[in-house]
């Protein structure tokens, strides 16, 4: 745990059993659980792996979201990295 604090993290505990406490992840996963792991019935763990990853990155790359105004979560990083650059160089 102190390694948390030595990277400037602070730990944020909620109830395991009130999903509103962790909304975001909660939501993430439901995604990933609809839009892959119930479309699919895998007959190895090795599928299982390769599809699950393909089905985050999928998410990652096209599922648009309202608070990242309206961008992939991976637009949206790229997008913030840009604007950093832009201010680190001003």
């Amino acid at each position: 745990m102190n390694e948390y604090s030595t990277l400037g993290i602070k730990e944020a505990f909620t109830a395991y059993d009130n999903p509103k406490d962790n909304a975001d992840t909660e939501r993430v996963i439901h995604s990933l659980k609809e839009e892959c792991i119930w479309l699919n019935e895998w007959e190895t763990f090795k599928e299982v792996i390769t599809g699950t990853r393909k089905g985050v990155k999928d998410y990652n790359m096209d599922h648009i979201h309202s608070a990242l105004d309206y961008l992939s979560p991976d637009k949206f990083e790229k997008k913030l990295e840009k604007e950093n650059t832009i201010k680190n160089a001003a």
